[in-house]
């Protein structure tokens, strides 16, 4: 297996913690490994002694029940890092997939520990990084609990919407959004399609258009 370069490692914001002396001597502490688009990188449940950053690519967390229903809960983008909740050796609280051809930095967890005992700026990057992820889960926990299946669409909308030509454009199709709110491809189409009937949005072929801001309550 080949090593991932200093010059990609340096690209990870939470290796910024490293000097650069420090950094290119822990490179040789990493692999890079690969997977393929769809490939399952972590399961729900399992034991996992790896520690991983995204070199290239995107990879999401979710879970599915014995139905094969799923909630998608979080995307890891380049520069990330996953397997946080088995730091410890505690089993994977939720399943990853690679949902682009993944390519990561994966260095052994007992190897991780030891760079955030030896370092402390990383550790208390670490930290800070733990943190801010933990009220980001906590906050979209209130919103899911509190709103409705309504509310939750308008908040993934108003997230994932972009600018786009005088408009804002979500690429996202109704199966995906309804494993983002936890709700049925069948209700979010007859949501979406009351909200293009008042002119708020229009569905375009995996794309949905945000005209105007939409209404807090439907």
């Amino acid at each position: 297996m080949t090593a991932p370069t200093v010059d990609e490692l340096a690209r990870i914001p939470l290796l910024h913690a490293l000097t650069p002396e420090a950094l290119r001597q822990a490179a040789s502490l990493f692999t890079v490994e690969r997977f393929p688009r769809g490939a399952i990188v972590i399961r729900d449940g399992a034991r996992v002694d790896t520690f991983f950053f995204v070199l290239t690519g995107r990879a999401r967390f979710y879970w599915r029940d014995d139905e094969g229903r799923q909630i998608d809960i979080a995307d890891v983008p380049p520069g990330g890092h996953f397997a946080d909740a088995t730091v410890g050796g505690e089993p994977a609280l939720a399943s990853l997939m690679a949902v682009e051809d993944l390519r990561v930095a994966a260095l052994p967890m007992a190897s991780f520990e030891r760079l955030l005992l030896e370092h402390p700026a990383l550790a208390l990057a670490y930290i800070k990084r733990l943190i801010v992820g933990f009220r980001r889960r906590l906050e979209a926990s209130r919103r899911f609990a509190m709103d409705d299946v309504y509310g939750r669409i308008v908040q993934v909308l108003d997230a994932e919407a972009q600018p786009d030509d005088g408009a804002r454009v979500a690429r996202l199709t109704q199966v995906e959004i309804g494993r983002r709110v936890g709700a049925t491809r069948e209700m979010v189409g007859r949501i979406l399609r009351d909200l293009e009937r008042g002119n708020y949005v229009r569905l375009d072929r995996g794309r949905l258009v945000v005209l105007r801001a939409l209404p807090s309550r439907w």
